[in-house]
């Protein structure tokens, strides 16, 4: 089991103490950054399994830094003081899937981010699975073609199975947070791979529309 993680944290004495527990585990490969601009540079140029988000980095919004990941691929756990409803509900809301509350404990926080570290390759709902080391998609046994495009939104929406994601997130997930990319191409994209991999693309029970919010991905894995 090997992965790339990020930890995002300005406290070096906190930071020392995620890299050592993280080593205990021999999960993957740990780089750090203690600011946004060092954070920013990392995700920039590379593509983490696991990213660990400090939401306090001194005067900066460690907020800023989730329009940077892909979430295609990224996994983001924020570790921090901050305790309040909101504070959780915004970073589940932006793309986050753990919350490890600081003082923490080094073996937990360990464990937890080795379980999403995902040995396995391949994953299933229903019918349709994802393989993710050949990009191969099927449907009833079936290939299914998709374009790179559809492709990546379909592994976006898989690897945040049942999570809200806006529309921001897409964007930014499938065509980068330096792209410029207007509703109606996102739509057409999402009307495309409905139509390969819903049952009925009129009623879509896999990728559903949030009146207000975005998308959903409903997918019972391993069904």
């Amino acid at each position: 089991m090997s992965g790339r993680i990020l930890v995002i944290e300005d406290d070096k004495d906190i930071q020392e103490l995620i890299e050592l527990s993280l080593s205990t585990q021999t999960i993957g490969n740990i780089y750090t950054a203690d600011n946004i601009d060092d954070a920013k540079n990392l995700l920039l140029k590379n593509d983490f399994q696991v990213v660990l988000l400090d939401l306090n980095l001194k005067s900066e919004n460690g907020y800023q830094l989730l329009k940077y990941m892909n979430l295609a691929i990224t996994k983001v756990l924020i570790v921090t003081a901050k305790d309040t409803e909101s504070d959780v509900y915004k970073g589940f809301e932006q793309g986050a899937i753990d919350y490890i509350k600081k003082p923490f404990d080094p073996i937990e926080l360990a464990y937890r981010v080795k379980a999403h570290i995902d040995p396995v390759p391949v994953l299933k709902f229903g019918t349709l699975s994802i393989n993710r080391s050949t990009a191969e998609v099927y449907k009833n046994g079936n290939p299914v073609r998709l374009t790179a495009r559809e492709y990546d939104l379909l592994l976006c929406f898989a690897s945040h199975n049942k999570q809200i994601l806006t529309k921001d997130q897409l964007y930014t997930a499938v065509w980068g947070y330096d792209v410029f990319v207007d509703d109606n191409t996102l739509m057409v994209h999402i009307r495309m791979l409905r139509k390969k991999i819903e049952a009925d693309p009129n009623n879509p029970s896999l990728i559903r529309t949030i009146r207000g919010k975005g998308y959903i991905f409903r997918g019972d894995e391993n069904e």
